[in-house]
């Protein structure tokens, strides 16, 4: 005997059955949705930095593993010493952070904020990119933070309020610096009045006077529009600068091997590009600074100053690994 069913009972039926396939689909690999990586940087959209994170972003997404990426610049999701509470944390997955302000969690890094520790560029990519530069990595891993890959940064000079032509036109002036001991040590040496200020509060600190200028390169400058309220740049190059691309662990453990393997190759060509990037931005720089207003200056005293802060390796010495360390830097 045969049974009939009602058309509605049918309709129900298939019904159910679409919903359980619908759900057996989602969770299927080929369904599945990508995982999304937050990627955040402390500088604004026109920076080096920020076309780094795109291009990772652009690598990383074209290897279909399951991974995307969304960016957020110019301090969105808090300054660099929060980012890297971020990724220790797991609450921020990726950032690029300045080696002075990694080395407030692995202190090790703070040898590479010594100033003239560098000669050039080509000097610090070698450093970076050998036996040295993996041993910071390792150190890294033991503080929940994946090291991705080494940005260049640009050299660091000084902008400021007033002209700043020789060393006794420092004296005095309050300089923003990042908080790192060493780098601290060489502006109070220089006699200036060393003033530790998160990169975000930089802006309101120049325009309210609270500092007269700061220390940094002139690509952030520039991006920032610093030229605004400090309008004289001496290009001193004490500090060859770099920052870390750097992933949380527990983001980083959490991939599959294919995943791992995806994010390490996406950043290789992430971290080529943005140094090719800064440097073809550096060769022009300065031209385009004064057209924007900024005076350039090049003291001519520029061994007074390095004469000056002589005393700031030996009294940092113990804590970066001995004067040996410090010599095998400069001698690479």
């Amino acid at each position: 005997m045969r049974m009939r069913i009602a058309g509605g009972a049918v309709r129900g039926l298939i019904a159910a059955v679409m919903v359980a396939a619908t759900g057996i689909a989602s969770t299927s690999p080929g369904f599945a949705e990508d995982k999304i990586l937050k990627f955040a940087h402390v500088l604004q959209a026109n920076h080096p930095y920020h076309d780094m994170a795109l291009k990772f972003k652009e690598e990383l997404e074209a290897r279909n593993v399951g991974l995307a990426v969304e960016i957020f610049p110019a301090a969105q999701l808090g300054n660099e010493s929060e980012l890297i509470s971020g990724l220790q944390l797991g609450s921020v997955d990726i950032a690029t952070i300045t080696s002075a302000v990694t080395a407030n969690f692995v202190p090790d890094f703070q040898v590479f904020s010594l100033p003239f520790i560098f000669r050039d560029a080509g000097h610090l990519f070698r450093v970076m990119d050998g036996e040295i530069g993996d041993e910071m990595a390792a150190k890294m891993r033991d503080a929940g933070l994946i090291k991705l890959g080494y940005g260049y940064g640009g050299t660091r000079d000084l902008y400021t309020s007033t002209a700043v032509h020789s060393l006794d036109d420092l004296q005095g002036l309050k300089i923003r610096t990042m908080k790192n001991t060493a780098i601290i040590d060489t502006w109070n040496a220089l006699g200036a009045v060393a003033t530790p200020v998160a990169w975000s509060d930089v802006p309101i600190s120049l325009k309210q006077g609270l500092i007269d200028g700061g220390e940094g390169t002139g690509v952030s400058y520039r991006s920032m529009t610093f030229y605004e309220d400090t309008k004289y740049f001496s290009r001193l190059a004490y500090i060859f600068s770099w920052h870390n691309l750097m992933m949380s662990k527990i983001t980083f453990d959490g991939l599959t091997g294919e995943q791992q393997s995806a994010v390490l190759d996406a950043a290789k060509i992430a971290e080529t590009y943005e140094r090719t990037a800064f440097l073809d931005q550096e060769a022009a720089l300065f031209a385009d600074l004064a057209s924007k207003g900024a005076e350039i200056i090049t003291p001519d005293d520029r061994d007074d100053w390095i004469a000056r802060i002589e005393d700031v390796y030996a009294r940092n010495a113990d804590d970066l690994g001995g004067i040996e360390r410090i010599k095998a830097i400069q001698n690479y």
